[in-house]
């Protein structure tokens, strides 16, 4: 009966990991000269969060960071981005892991892009999810999330 109880969960398994999607994700706590993050509203109606962009096939996580910052925004980085954390999703609607950057050396090819919104870390917008909040706290200042426990 184990051995039934085994194959039957294996076929579980395979099955659930077939019929969900897995997602990988660039985040950007992008910072401008006068230490304000940039925030954009979500496109859930979610409140606000850091712009963020789902990774292409056959593409490395800083490039679609790259990509979507200029594509969506017009933002060339000066520098190499800084990959500051991978943590996990698990929400309804998306399973998956994000890469957060830290992105301090920048520039804008042309006016501000619509959307695109910046706060200081002590005025940060009601909408903003307490953990998103918390995250980039603890990028802005550069300390890991295991060091605010």
């Amino acid at each position: 009966m184990a051995f039934v109880s085994r194959i039957v969960t294996s076929g579980f398994r395979v099955y659930w990991r077939a019929t969900r999607s897995f997602t990988l994700a660039a985040e950007a706590c992008l910072i401008d000269g006068e230490d304000r993050v940039a925030l954009v509203q979500s496109a859930t109606g979610r409140g606000w969060q850091l712009p963020r962009s789902e990774v292409h096939k056959d593409e490395a996580l800083d490039d679609a960071l790259q990509r979507f910052l200029v594509a969506d925004y017009r933002i060339r980085l000066a520098s190499r981005p800084e990959l500051f954390w991978m943590y996990e999703e698990s929400q309804a609607e998306r399973h998956g892991m994000t890469g957060l950057y830290v992105v301090r050396h920048w520039r804008q090819d042309a006016a501000p892009a619509a959307g695109l919104s910046f706060f200081g870390l002590d005025a940060l917008p009601p909408g903003l999810p307490s953990q998103d909040a918390a995250r980039i706290r603890q990028a802005a200042e550069g300390r890991a999330p295991f060091e605010v426990c």
